[in-house]
């Protein structure tokens, strides 16, 4: 076994137009993103107006959909009190991009989240989110929070360090699983291995992006 074909960190260019270079991670998260589109205009147009008819309609679909809305309107209630709306709506949506930006790997496809720079956006979510309810909920004393040197360079190491980390586990499980492909047991261990593992890793990292996001606000409205 060789690891020659391993891939690298940064993500093959695919076209270069202008000196713009598309890379396969652009590709997946144009894939994801029109595909959570389609598929959230579709629930929203075709099976909510249906369900609100008959409460008593069910489907794994349906079960489904309101378990991950109830998880995520807990959550947020009890972490971000009177920001939920917003705040839940908002990293149900991130969770769901990280969820389907990892099981793209099952069709083939490199991980938008196994590029730093995708990462780094979603970190920024977070810290803008820190940095507008914090000063929405305490204004002036939020600004006196930032008075000293340590609460500044904390909040502002935020973004950085959740995309670090968010990056180093898919990244490393995108390796891993390259990795398996490589061994002798190609033909028959993917095809257990890696639906269970990618599918493990999806919600595992959508799960605590979303807990340690509104765990930063909650700090920040306390």
């Amino acid at each position: 076994m060789t690891f020659e074909h391993l891939p690298t960190i940064a993500p093959k260019v695919l076209y270069t137009w202008n000196g713009f270079d598309f890379t396969i991670t652009m590709l997946s998260t144009c894939i994801v993103t029109a595909a959570l589109i389609v598929f959230a205009a579709v629930v929203r147009i075709f099976f909510i107006p249906r369900w609100n008819k008959d409460f008593r309609r069910t489907s794994a679909l349906r079960l489904f959909i309101e378990w991950a809305v109830g998880m995520f309107d807990v959550n947020s209630e009890d972490l971000t009190e009177e920001y939920s709306g917003v705040v839940g709506a908002a990293y149900f949506g991130c969770s769901a991009f990280i969820m389907f930006g990892i099981l793209i790997e099952l069709l083939g496809l490199r991980s938008p989240l196994s590029d730093l720079n995708c990462n780094i956006v979603l970190g920024m979510v977070t810290f803008f989110a820190v940095l507008i309810i914090g000063f929405m909920k305490k204004r002036a004393k939020r600004l006196a929070h930032y008075a000293a040197v340590i609460p500044l360079v904390t909040d502002c190491v935020v973004p950085f360090s959740m995309a670090l980390r968010l990056f180093g586990s898919v990244f490393s499980g995108f390796l891993i699983m390259d990795i398996v492909y490589m061994t002798p047991l190609r033909n028959v261990l993917p095809v257990f291995l890696a639906p269970i593992f990618t599918l493990f890793h999806a919600l595992m990292q959508a799960y605590i992006f979303m807990f340690l996001s509104m765990n930063f606000i909650n700090e920040a409205i306390e």
